[in-house]
């Protein structure tokens, strides 16, 4: 029984390995900067065709933009959250990992002005780790992570419980183990290129 513990224990080690070194990094973050500083300046801006429906809410118009973007891992605007830039165009921040997707109507121009705005590596380590599957509406790879993110914290619970004595006790003859870990960097590659 302890042989099979030990190979338990070493492999939910190798997958959730990726998953501290998150935790470590974001934590020491939060720990040498009391608040990080979201950026303001756009890494990018291009423009897209949009006409509002005449006589349509600032809501409407939201949830419209929201279906025609489609931006990668973004929610809907909360409707607390519409506002109005100086020109009385709508400004609609469509928050993701990566930072924000800033979008302005421009109706007299009938287009969008849409603004990519990155997260630091550090901003985007302290989301990413705090990502949980409560969040029903995010989008699927944002849960795929979040799943990931749970099984990672049982793992380290788990740890905790079955004691310094299984890593010291283990040898490093388990080849399986090799794969394990193998399989924990790949998933964890797939999950960062399809959430970064």
């Amino acid at each position: 029984m302890t042989s099979l513990i030990r190979r338990l224990h070493i492999y939910a080690g190798l997958l959730s390995f990726s998953h501290l070194i998150i935790y470590g990094v974001a934590g020491l973050a939060a720990t040498a900067q009391s608040q990080l500083e979201r950026p303001k300046v756009p890494r990018s801006v291009r423009y897209a065709p949009f006409t509002p429906p005449p006589s349509a809410t600032d809501k409407q118009v939201a949830a419209q933009v929201y279906r025609t973007l489609r931006l990668p891992l973004a929610r809907p605007v909360p409707d607390w959250f519409l506002r109005r830039t100086a020109d009385n165009d709508l400004l609609l921040d469509f928050y993701n990992m990566n930072g924000i997707w800033r979008v302005v109507v421009l109706e007299k121009e009938n287009r969008l002005r849409i603004e990519e705005i990155r997260n630091s590596l550090a901003l985007f380590l302290e989301d990413v780790h705090a990502a949980t599957p409560a969040d029903k509406e995010a989008p699927a790879p944002v849960r795929a992570w979040a799943l990931w993110n749970e099984f990672a914290l049982w793992c380290l619970i788990g740890f905790c419980v079955s004691g310094l004595y299984l890593w010291l006790a283990a040898r490093p003859r388990f080849y399986g183990a090799y794969a394990v870990c193998a399989a924990g960097a790949a998933a964890f590659i797939l999950l960062y290129e399809a959430i970064r």
